[in-house]
């Protein structure tokens, strides 16, 4: 008869998780591996144990065989003391040996940038919707296209209107910037840099939401209010976009919210560099910057009345 293992060194599997990239995926692969754990320690008991049956089973196999008085005394009489001997075992075994019995299959996790908190893990999905929103709510409760005085050139129109603008949304980011600082306690990576970017986020959704809402009025906003939604299930701030259908995942890259939380991931978390996502988004402050100003230089006439 073959007993049950009682060496006390596990099979150790490792795995690694980014948390600092997605707390969400981390927080799945962890629970992912769990339950992949426990099947396999259930499938490595179950072998142990067809093992064992197969070695009685044999054993009994060789009785009947026999089929003989005396022989088939003996025979028993060997299987009864091989019983006895693997009964005994079990009792000798120490508790450390017993779990590894059970659970022969130990998880090790190896987290590439670990997370004070999931709070930390989300602020960047959080804080680009809530940049987005504010632009848009700017967008449909003050009308950027109204005059207020009369302009000789339209590139003045224009400075009046968006430096004011401008000035309210890098005052709105400041004030979410102090309340996930000063209230919240965020600890990014680069404070600083969170600070600057989170200002280049605002003026790049600021840019392409007034454009919209200037040259097809209140429809453009509701417009981008659509297109938010839409970056919401695009971005995989609330599932790992690996998992989701193949539509998502094409559009997913190419999306200026996705590009602000990559951004704000590698400041808060990952402390990798933002370049590439910070001339983007520049690109976009330039080029819908440009579109609204040739909203003005299209209504010249009215302002000059």
């Amino acid at each position: 008869m073959r007993h049950l293992p009682t060496a006390t060194r596990p099979l150790h599997v490792t795995y690694r998780t980014n948390a600092g990239q997605s707390a969400v995926a981390a927080k799945m692969g962890e629970s992912a591996m769990t339950k992949l754990q426990i099947r396999l320690n259930q499938a490595v008991v179950q072998a142990q144990q067809t093992r064992l049956t197969a070695g009685q089973l044999r054993q009994i196999a060789q009785l009947t065989a026999a089929n003989q008085g005396t022989v088939a005394t003996l025979a028993l009489s060997r299987l009864q003391t091989q019983l006895a001997h693997g009964a005994q075992a079990m009792t000798t075994v120490t508790p450390a040996q017993r779990r590894v019995q059970v659970t022969p299959i130990r998880l090790i996790q190896r987290d590439t940038h670990s997370l004070a908190n999931n709070g930390t893990g989300m602020a960047p999905y959080f804080m680009t919707i809530a940049l987005f929103v504010g632009c848009i709510t700017l967008n449909i409760i003050y009308d950027a296209g109204q005059r207020h005085g009369k302009y000789r050139y339209f590139v003045l129109a224009w400075l009046d209107k968006m430096s004011f603008l401008w000035g309210f949304v890098v005052l709105a980011a400041s004030a979410l910037w102090f309340g996930v600082w000063q209230i919240n306690g965020l600890r990014p990576v680069h404070p600083l840099a969170t600070y600057l970017f989170s200002l280049l986020i605002i003026l790049a959704f600021f840019s392409l939401v007034t454009c919209f809402r200037l040259w097809l009025g209140l429809t453009g906003a509701w417009l981008m209010l659509l297109f938010m939604i839409f970056q919401i299930g695009c971005s995989g701030g609330t599932y790992p976009i690996e998992l989701t259908n193949p539509l998502l995942r094409a559009f997913h890259p190419y999306l200026p919210m996705t590009i602000a939380m990559s951004g704000l991931h590698q400041t808060i978390s990952l402390g990798g560099s933002i370049t590439g996502q910070a001339a983007i988004l520049v690109g976009m402050v330039v080029a819908f910057s440009l579109g609204t100003l040739a909203y003005f230089y299209r209504h010249q006439d009215v302002s000059a009345e």
